[in-house]
């Protein structure tokens, strides 16, 4: 044979290998990029969480410093203060000064976030803080108290008497308490319901390290830029580079923008309890380090995987062609090579080929053979395969119509004394005969074969069921005559469908066991004949937990009635077979085992051989204890006639002393008297003292 060239590009398989590869090359490289878009996406709605984070604390405590100034304008002190004049000296009004500062210390201690509080009155230019009053500002100022870069007037003029209703300033430096210390100044003025008169105000130093420390605890980058802005976009206080304090103009959400050939995300929102604004801006290069390397990693890794498996799987394309090749050869024409696709169909007529030489010759195609025994043998993964096999095996035998299945099984019980007694062609001879009266009786429609323990099996089909019933007796009776060996034979019940022949197999396979429990040899059985025999026993919890207590109360009209609803349930309408009974007997002696145990009985019954021996056993338990119970009771009467005979005449004789000296329930004593004595306690002892 010679070897041929090998041409790839009039492959349509290597083209159609290609299109899968640059499909999946392009689906794979895109699903990886849209992964890492999303993974983008998450960690940029994780810094506007942080930020949403940042604001909510903010505003608690704003909210909280806001109600205490509030409260503090309110002060009837305070209001007193904010209108006084200035104070002469040595004159009482100076107590109105000293009432208003009282409440200053305490109101600063109630939020960390309040650095000082200042009450300033216009009329008499006094200021007051939580640390001291300052009747001459001017004069301690900045000695006691200054602002960064103002002197007096300046401060006044910027933060007292400039006419607003509540304002946020920019971050700047303030002496308290005698040190220098970065604040937020937060004014507002009085009174609350006319602030146009501006008769004063109150400052609140707001501690810019508190806001520092809430911006700085949202970092989610290397580079991350906070700030905070009131509603007109003046900055209050930021985080991170000055530089990068940009974009106030924009609405709240979250934007790309471009800063120094950069580009950033950034964040705003605005809270409606304080009109702060809050700003954060984070680099596209942090949100992408904030994702894990492995992110990277593993797509770089499986786009190489994917390529690596690509050139192997190409590699075994054109390994498989040229042997393709090779065994081509044989489908080939003259000197030129054959397409693959040319060759796979002089494959299928080689097989053809084969399959009609073998069927000429009398025999069954190999794949025909296959699939019967993988059908009568359950080894057909689902219906899809036996519909694939059908396929093949449709020119030897159509299956297709509307048919009824069963399937028989052939046992030869003797076979191991065969087998040892050099007897093989009895074995053959069987087979033989069973194969030719299978074909008088089915003719066509049926397919048999002897497995490796030397049994027969015939699946059987055809239009009418009650037609394959006749045939299989006649089969039956004219096999039995002819074989040389002890033989049994198994039907199992008819199919609609070739789906169902697994089952059909189960039911041969407990046919035949029910022969063998019961030592039958050479009959015939079918699965209809045996399902009365595999029929369960009845005896559910609730009838023996029924017929136990029947037992230990000695009611035999009840006992009787549970016993006979068994006989009825078991023996007549179930019609158990001797396996069953056997069965039912057994749980029925356990049963009497249990009642034994509980009446402390030493000896026990023997094994129940029969129903009716069981039903004895149980009648006469319950007679005993029936006798046993009434023994005890006319016992336990004649003790309490004689109690209360002999204590009749002492006053504090009574149902509860009886029960306590007969050591049992009250209760019990009362229900024994009423249902066996037909009278109380009180009605007998009543009657007794009267006679």
């Amino acid at each position: 044979m010679r070897k041929n060239t090998l041409y790839l590009p009039y492959s349509k398989t290597f083209v159609l290998f290609l299109l899968v590869f640059v499909i999946c090359f392009v689906v794979l490289f895109f699903s990886q990029g849209w992964m890492l878009k999303t993974v983008r996406e998450e960690k940029q709605e994780q810094s506007f969480a942080m930020l949403r984070l940042a604001k909510t604390t903010t505003d608690l405590s704003l909210d909280q410093a806001f109600k205490l100034s509030q409260l503090l304008l309110l002060d009837n002190d305070i209001a007193k203060f904010i209108y006084q004049g200035e104070v002469a000296g040595g004159s009482e009004d100076i107590q109105t000064v000293i009432d208003a500062k009282v409440s200053l210390p305490v109101a600063r201690s109630i939020n960390s976030m309040l650095a000082e509080i200042y009450i300033f009155s216009k009329n008499s230019g006094y200021l007051l803080s939580a640390s001291n009053a300052y009747l001459e500002p001017e004069k301690m100022y900045p000695t006691l108290f200054a602002f960064e870069g103002l002197n007096y007037r300046q401060f006044r003029s910027k933060y007292l008497t400039a006419s607003f209703t509540r304002s946020f300033f920019a971050e700047t430096t303030a002496l308290v308490d005698g040190r220098a210390m970065k604040v937020i100044p937060f004014v507002q003025t009085f009174p609350l319901n006319s602030p146009s008169s501006n008769s004063g105000k109150i400052m609140l130093l707001l501690d810019s390290d508190f806001f520092s420390s809430i911006l700085a605890e949202q970092r989610t980058g290397e580079n991350l830029t906070s700030f905070i802005t009131d509603s007109s976009g003046k900055l209050i206080t930021y985080w991170g580079k000055e530089e990068l304090v940009v974009g106030t103009e924009f609405e709240d959400g979250q934007h790309t923008i471009e800063v120094g050939g950069e580009e950033y995300v950034l964040s705003v929102l605005s809270s409606g309890v304080s009109g702060l604004r809050f700003f954060s801006l984070l680099s596209l290069k942090d949100i992408s380090a904030m994702m894990s390397p492995l992110w990277t990693v593993l797509t770089v890794l499986s786009l190489a995987m994917f390529l690596v498996m690509a050139v192997l799987a190409l590699f075994i394309l054109l390994h498989n062609r040229k042997d393709w090749v090779e065994l081509f050869g044989l489908a080939s024409q003259g000197e030129s090579l054959l397409p693959y696709e040319q060759a796979l169909g002089h494959i299928k007529a080689i097989v053809a080929e084969d399959r009609n030489k073998v069927r000429m010759s009398g025999g069954t195609p190999f794949i025909t053979d296959t699939f019967f025994r993988r059908l009568i043998h359950g080894k057909m993964a689902d219906t899809s395969e036996i519909q694939a096999m059908l396929k093949l095996v449709q020119e030897d035998i159509d299956l297709s119509q509307n048919f009824a299945f069963q399937m028989v099984h052939l046992i030869i019980h003797d076979v191991n004394d065969i087998l040892t007694s050099d007897r093989l062609e009895d074995i053959d001879f069987t087979r033989i005969a069973a194969q030719k009266q299978a074909q008088r009786a089915f003719s066509a429609q049926h397919f048999l074969y002897m497995d490796f323990s030397f049994s027969i099996w015939i699946m059987l089909w055809h239009h009418d069921a009650a037609y394959l019933d006749t045939q299989i007796d006649l089969f039956w009776k004219e096999f039995s005559q002819v074989t040389p060996t002890s033989t049994s034979m198994a039907v199992s019940s008819s199919k609609a469908s070739l789906n169902e022949i697994f089952d059909a197999t189960n039911e041969c396979s407990e046919v035949l066991q029910s022969i063998s429990n019961e030592k039958q040899v050479e009959v015939l059985r079918r699965f209809s004949e045996i399902t009365i025999r595999r029929e369960r026993y009845h005896y559910s919890i609730d009838m023996e937990r029924k017929l136990y207590f029947a037992v230990l109360r000695g009611e035999a009209e009840a006992l009787e009635e549970i016993l006979k609803i068994l006989e009825q349930d078991n023996f007549v309408s179930r019609g158990l077979g001797s396996e069953e009974t056997a069965n039912l007997l057994r749980v029925l002696y356990a049963t009497a085992i249990k009642l034994c145990q509980a009446m402390h009985h030493e000896e026990t019954p023997s094994v129940f051989a029969t129903y009716p021996q069981a039903k004895q056993f149980f009648l006469a338990f319950a007679q005993g204890i029936r006798g046993e119970n009434q023994d005890k009771e006319e016992i336990l009467i004649q003790k309490i006639v004689s109690y209360i005979q002999e204590r009749y005449d002492q006053c504090s004789l009574n149902l509860s002393s009886m029960a306590k000296d007969f050591a049992m329930k009250e209760s019990f004593l009362y229900h024994f008297m009423q249902t066996r004595m037909q009278t109380s306690f009180a009605q007998y002892l009543e009657e007794y003292r009267l006679t």
